[in-house]
């Protein structure tokens, strides 16, 4: 295993000693990048070790590094681990149900086809947005939300 490899999976476990050990001793690899781009500042935020991202960032890890698969930061890398267990940021839900309210099918239908788990989210208030679909009355809105019930029952 080379050095990147033994930080990156230090910093997977959490073990800030281990990390804090190998940057003494390397303290180069804070800026490497595996085969992917990725930094291990992306790793630390995608487990969520906040005193390990600390760290690298107090030993020069740059914040705003892309990622060399999908073009994303260490931040962009944090919420995606939350996104695929269904976390939305509040201004995302927010301006998910003003679309709704205010009919605008086009941007609503972009955002369900980019994160299908909208569908069963809810506004900042709790309401669900299906319910917000239908209180606001735009029936290819309604539609755009039980699309995903009926094609799963088709399956």
């Amino acid at each position: 295993m080379g050095e990147l490899e033994e930080l990156v999976e230090a910093i997977k476990r959490g073990d800030l000693e281990q990390v804090r050990t190998i940057l003494d001793q390397q303290g180069q690899l804070v800026h490497g990048k595996d085969s992917t781009g990725a930094t291990p500042l992306h790793y630390a935020t995608m487990y969520g070790h906040r005193q390990v991202a600390e760290l690298l960032i107090e030993r020069g890890a740059d914040i705003n590094s892309m990622d060399g698969q999908f073009g994303a930061t260490p931040s962009g890398w944090a919420i995606e681990y939350l996104r695929e267990r269904g976390g939305f940021l509040a201004i995302e839900l927010d301006d998910i149900a003003h679309a709704i309210w205010q009919g605008d099918t086009p941007w609503v239908a972009r955002w369900l086809e980019r994160f299908p788990g909208l569908r069963d989210a809810c506004d900042p208030d709790g309401t669900p947005l299906r319910q917000i679909a239908r209180a606001a009355g735009h029936i290819e809105i309604i539609m755009l939300f039980e699309m995903e019930k009926k094609l799963s029952k088709l399956s």
